[in-house]
């Protein structure tokens, strides 16, 4: 910026103070502060849309389980978007959705960071090798809820806990979403109760605990922003 020194003249300089307040008086007002910011603080980048001839790879494996009914969890690195955490994998169309081993081989084959295994206790995962998941490790000593809801309302009292609170403050980890009480009211109601389990245990027992079928699975989402880790967890 090039400054430019106006001389010292008597008439000039009446009508300098007159411009600069009518400068002053046309500039935007200070932004007055807004409310407090929620613990997830989106970043201005939009996620990409998926194209005619793509899906999102977690609706791919969310489609996969369902169709082979079967309940488990999905874990997936995410991008941090406007709209919190965002789908980062794509899978081209058309998609093999069954028979199972066929169609999650399929998924490992094109992107070869996930891995997928099946247990009595967990069901089926698949897990992105690139992410932490540090809050799915978190042990709790004991969780026990008794819910006439939808799984949101498990899962919200499983965030309040102790030990999940202490974690997510610690480690600078914040939701993306907040859990969304469901209103509907089921019988008979949940009950889960659990010792020395891990977040993903717990979050396993609550999607084998809701017989539907197509059974429940879990979906974990995150994406680090800066010195922050957003987090976004579902049960579909």
């Amino acid at each position: 910026m090039t400054t430019h020194t106006l001389p010292n003249n008597n008439r000039i300089a009446p009508c300098c103070v007159l411009l600069a307040l009518v400068l002053s008086g046309c500039g935007k007002p200070a932004p007055q502060p807004g409310p407090e910011a929620s613990p997830a603080k989106p970043v201005a980048q939009a996620s990409p849309t998926p194209s005619a001839d793509e899906m999102e790879a977690g609706a791919a494996m969310l489609r996969i389980l369902n169709v082979a009914h079967r309940s488990g969890g999905i874990m997936l690195r995410g991008e941090c978007g406007l709209l919190g955490v965002t789908e980062s994998y794509r899978m081209k169309t058309p998609v093999t959705f069954e028979p199972l081993e066929t169609a999650l081989q399929e998924i490992s084959a094109r992107h070869q960071t996930i891995y997928w295994r099946e247990s009595p206790a967990s069901g089926v995962r698949l897990a992105d090798s690139d992410i932490k998941a540090r809050l799915l490790r978190v042990k709790l000593r004991e969780f026990r809820v008794i819910e006439d809801r939808g799984p949101d309302a498990v899962m919200a009292a499983l965030w309040r806990t102790p030990e999940v609170t202490a974690f997510l403050r610690r480690n600078h980890i914040h939701f993306s979403r907040r859990p969304v009480t469901a209103k509907k009211v089921i019988s008979p109601p949940m009950i889960v109760e659990m010792r020395n389990a891990t977040v993903a245990d717990i979050l396993d027992r609550i999607a084998a605990g809701y017989r539907f079928d197509p059974p429940k699975v879990w979906i974990y989402r995150e994406c680090e922003d800066k010195k922050e880790t957003l987090v976004d967890v579902l049960m579909k």
